[in-house]
């Protein structure tokens, strides 16, 4: 890899069960590539080779959101009526591939599913429907366009995102039903919807960048600065990270 290169950013895939195919929306990729980073989208293979030798070649892991549920068991609870679909094998290769990130020091962005993952991963748990289980708050599926802002969101004063934003109020698009309870060890809720819904989570642990966002960024990349910014951001953690790769590997 020359100092030219892309980093090689990791997008797991969503499973579709009704036709036994992996698939993803295309703006994960686009959002990446648009910010200078190379997008390479994983399959749904929870065998610690293959993930190992994927992450080996990757300086970044954006996970992407699902149309399922992380189990609940994966967090100590018992399923509740509002609980939708679980894929293990999601679950399964979201936790190893976290795993691997954090072991190599590589930044990690989540988002919708991928916040719900990392917290767990971490070691917190998650509202299993919010509509059912959260009485008195907002509608976070909205439906119709993915690009459509329909809440509003408050960041903490001095965050990364504020700083990104340049202020401590947003609008965001909301599409999802489950959402961070108590926050995982090591990380710190940063931005909250109304109701007070956690929208974004950040590690607090020193040497790994891993930023956790519930609503959709990559949907919004096109139209608003922060959703930009965001992925700038990350994609510049993951450069630092590729280039630490390259001297790693050249003292080797």
């Amino acid at each position: 890899m020359n100092n030219e290169s892309r980093p090689n950013i990791g997008i797991p895939c969503r499973f579709n069960t009704g036709k036994a195919r992996y698939e993803l929306r295309e703006t994960y990729a686009e959002a990446i590539y648009a910010s200078g980073g190379a997008p390479l989208l994983i399959p749904l293979i929870p065998e610690p080779d293959y993930i190992n030798s994927i992450l080996d070649r990757l300086d970044g892991l954006c996970l992407s959101g699902a149309g399922n549920d992380i189990d609940p068991l994966k967090y100590g609870r018992e399923p509740r009526p509002g609980l939708g679909l679980v894929i293990p094998r999601r679950d399964e290769t979201d936790f190893l591939l976290l795993a691997g990130a954090e072991a190599r020091h590589m930044p990690v962005i989540a988002i919708c599913f991928g916040i719900q993952s990392l917290n767990v991963y971490r070691g917190g748990t998650l509202i299993q429907d919010i509509s059912s289980d959260a009485p008195g708050s907002l509608k976070h599926m909205q439906e119709g366009q993915y690009e459509r802002n329909s809440h509003s969101v408050s960041l903490s004063e001095g965050s990364l995102l504020a700083e990104l934003a340049g202020r401590t109020s947003v609008h965001v698009n909301s599409y999802h039903h489950q959402a961070v309870d108590a926050v995982g060890d090591g990380l710190e809720a940063i931005a909250w919807a109304p109701d007070s819904i956690i929208e974004a989570v950040i590690n607090t642990r020193p040497g790994q960048f891993a930023l956790g966002i519930q609503w959709h960024p990559e949907v919004t990349w096109k139209t608003d600065t922060l959703s930009r910014a965001i992925f700038a951001h990350f994609v510049s953690k993951a450069e630092l990270h590729s280039r630490s790769r390259q001297l790693t590997g050249s003292e080797a």
